[in-house]
């Protein structure tokens, strides 16, 4: 150990410096500053160090290996690890053999000061502590290293000393399991059957010395039913020294009055056969009274058969199946329909209640099944679902609220548009499906315009008139314009054939040889002598027109035609006749 030679220096190494007893009569000093840096004896800061440690405790098995692991970041002087008892070995007098049973590990980096114990001793129980030297610092980890014991069969405490658990059915009785010692505690666990059923006991460790060695006790406490009577309970509990769980186990005898049942029914009785009827029931301890009863009601029995007994064409029996279940029989010979109408009662009685059971024989089928309350309540909450889903559809519709697509209306005049579309002379439709969808929209839009006022349709069917007979150039009256790919001629207008034209509509015909004459005016006087003289031919029948503009809410829109196509287009222009003087006359 080296002394300060300058008394400055011991003020700078004033509370900083730790004495320690190794081992007697050797006293070290250690000096320790501030964590993770290491400062030279002359008071200069040197370069950061840190130790590589892990704290986790370590359960080794005597006889395994043991690995004690320490490193460091940095330059280091030595090391020491140093046990609970006190001994100490250098980390340098291990590497080469010093100590028996020790030895170097077979990796260093990061675990410059580790060390590997070839065979864990319960003397090697306890804390163990890496100290790191580096210059003018100590870094110091330690960890728990537990050495196994073995640890003690389990025993299950019973009150009764019986080589049964015995429980009522109706009462929680408490169960332990004990392990007297062992290092580390033990994992207790229980199951009945092949059910675990832990999560019904508590556990309590006891330190038995201060050298780690426990005593574990598991307390059960269940309410057992009959039906579990005859099982295994089992006490398993788990060590780091053993391979599999070491177990303990005793039969479960859980006494009960005789088990309640529903009412048994048995059907498709032969008429004139030997019958036998079986009832299985539970009970422990055995019963110590048995008879069968019947009579024309549950409550009035005639007659009672103990069991085993006889009683004319009844004959009764008993059968022991084990683990408190049994099965009590009736034989009738000869069943008649008598028989059948009667009502029949097993009376079995033990040591702690008396038990009835119902039986009803019948010669008829047996009853179809019915659909529970649950199914039919299930059944209703889909339907209602379903009737809410589909009211729910329809209102968003109605307030459209989301996309729906529009239903078509049946429209009488398609299958005939279909036909006429395949004749020699096109309709107006012609090859291109569009114009057929535009018409449908007008005629729409034309059946909107009768649910005005009738003075707002008079005014406005006057300006379509005027407008249509007047003819005037097609570029700015009709915006359905059609245009050649070459835009020198002007569009080829064709008559439509009657049988296209909706009913109580007037179409203005042309004759294929009027092409050339297509920009001249029509005289407004000509076409009004021809709408009154067929207005005259209808008599007083009453005539409603209309005027279709296919080419309405498409203006932009130029199409070609192909000559070759000889699709013909015509504009269909009606008015609406004035109906006011005949309401009047009527």
């Amino acid at each position: 150990m080296r002394m300060f030679k300058d008394t400055s220096s011991w003020a700078r190494c004033a509370g900083v410096c730790v004495w320690y007893r190794a081992s007697p009569p050797v006293l070290v000093c250690s000096v320790c500053l501030s964590r993770g840096r290491a400062w030279s004896h002359t008071g200069v800061r040197g370069e950061e160090v840190s130790l590589i440690f892990d704290r986790s405790k370590i359960i080794v098995n005597p006889g395994d290996q043991l690995d004690l692991d320490c490193g460091v970041r940095g330059d280091k002087r030595y090391c020491i690890w140093e046990n609970e008892s006190g001994h100490i070995y250098q980390v340098e007098d291990v590497y080469v053999n010093v100590y028996d049973g020790m030895r170097k590990p077979a990796n260093t980096e990061g675990n410059e000061c580790g060390i590997v114990i070839n065979s864990a001793d319960i003397e090697h129980h306890g804390l163990w502590t890496c100290k790191v030297f580096v210059v003018g610092d100590s870094l110091v980890g330690s960890k728990n290293v537990i050495v196994t014991i073995k640890p003690t069969s389990p025993i299950l405490e019973l009150d009764d000393g019986q080589g049964s658990f015995l429980v009522t059915s109706e009462d929680e009785t408490p169960i332990k399991c004990s392990v007297a010692a062992a290092r580390p505690a033990v994992g207790i666990r229980w199951y009945l059957g092949e059910t675990d059923i832990t999560a019904s006991a508590e556990k309590e460790e006891t330190p038995t010395d201060k050298g780690g060695i426990y005593k574990s006790v598991s307390t059960l406490r269940r309410r057992f039913q009959p039906k579990e009577n005859g099982q295994l309970l089992m006490c398993s509990i788990s060590h780091k020294t053993l391979l599999v769980p070491e177990n303990t186990s005793i039969p479960l005898n859980v006494v009960f009055k005789p088990v309640e049942k529903p009412v048994s029914s048995f059907y498709q009785i032969s008429s004139g056969s030997d019958y036998e009827v079986k009832l299985n029931f539970s009970a422990n301890p055995a019963p110590i009274r048995r008879e069968w009863r019947y009579g024309d009601s549950f409550e009035n029995t005639e007659a009672s058969i103990p069991i085993p007994g006889a009683d004319g064409r009844y004959t009764a029996d008993f059968e022991d199946l084990g683990s408190g279940k049994y099965t009590a029989k009736l034989l009738i010979a000869g069943f008649t329909e008598s028989d059948a109408n009667k009502r029949y009662l097993l009376v079995i009685e033990n040591e702690y209640g008396e038990t009835q059971y119902k039986v009803m024989l019948s010669m008829h089928d047996a009853p179809q099944d019915t659909l529970s309350g649950g199914a039919v309540a299930g059944i209703i909450i889909v339907l209602l679902i379903v009737v809410a889903a589909v009211g729910a559809a329809g209102y968003a519709r109605y307030r459209q609220m989301f996309c729906f697509a529009p239903v078509p209306s049946p429209d009488p005049e398609e299958g005939k548009d279909t036909k006429e579309e395949h004749s020699d002379t096109e309709s107006a439709r012609g090859t291109n499906t569009n114009h057929a969808s535009n018409l449908k929209n007008r005629i729409g839009q034309l059946t909107q315009v009768f649910k005005k006022p009738k003075k707002d349709q008079d005014t406005k069917l006057d300006e379509h008139e005027k407008k249509s007979l007047t003819k005037e150039e097609p570029d700015k009256e009709s915006p359905y314009k059609e245009q050649n790919p070459d835009d020198k001629e002007p569009p080829e207008v064709t008559q439509v054939p009657e049988e296209t034209i909706p009913v109580n509509t007037v179409s203005e015909q042309k004759s294929p040889n009027d092409k050339e004459h297509t920009d001249e005016k029509v005289p407004e006087e000509t076409t009004q002598k021809k709408m009154n003289s067929e207005q005259n031919t209808e008599g007083k029948k009453e005539v409603v027109y209309a005027e279709l503009d296919l080419g309405k809410g498409e203006p932009e829109k130029k199409t070609e035609v192909k000559t070759e196509d000889k699709t013909e287009y015509a504009q269909i222009v009606g008015t609406l006749t004035d109906n006011r003087e005949d309401e009047k006359k009527e």
